[in-house]
């Protein structure tokens, strides 16, 4: 079966948003470290856990997308549609919430957070196209 064409647009702009996401956390990696070491100076093995623990977490996020992505583009898996659905929305409010109380990344790292944003936002608009139907099993061919 082929892939529908929201399908495909919704595979260039998540994996957009991924690639977004991982270039602003390289480019913000040092200044977090950092942040993190000042907030845990009192406590050095709280440090040494939040050595390891970010990178992992980060390989985590990363891991859990490509996956979502892998079962939607290329399964046609409902079940991870509405994983990422939700995940992508929850990811807006709360930056909503920051951008609203002021607490959001400034600068070019915050209009990169932005930016993919809204691109996972708008790949997951893709995957309620009509298009879609057939491809996620949602009514018969």
């Amino acid at each position: 079966m082929d892939r529908p064409a929201s399908i495909v647009t919704f595979e260039r702009l998540y994996l957009g948003a991924l690639a977004i996401g991982v270039i602003n956390t390289v480019m913000s990696w040092s200044t977090n470290q950092a942040q993190m070491a000042a907030q845990t100076a009192q406590v050095p093995e709280a440090g040494q856990i939040i050595s390891w623990l970010v990178p992992v977490a980060t390989a985590i996020g990363v891991g859990i997308s490509l996956l979502l992505w892998y079962f939607i583009a290329r399964r046609g898996a409902a079940v991870a549609k509405w994983i990422a659905t939700i995940l992508v929305v929850a990811a807006v409010g709360f930056m909503a919430l920051a951008l609203s109380g002021g607490t959001y990344r400034p600068g070019l790292n915050g209009i990169l957070g932005v930016v993919g944003t809204v691109f996972q936002a708008v790949s997951i608009w893709f995957l309620f196209r009509p298009d879609t139907k057939i491809w996620f099993g949602e009514v018969s061919a």
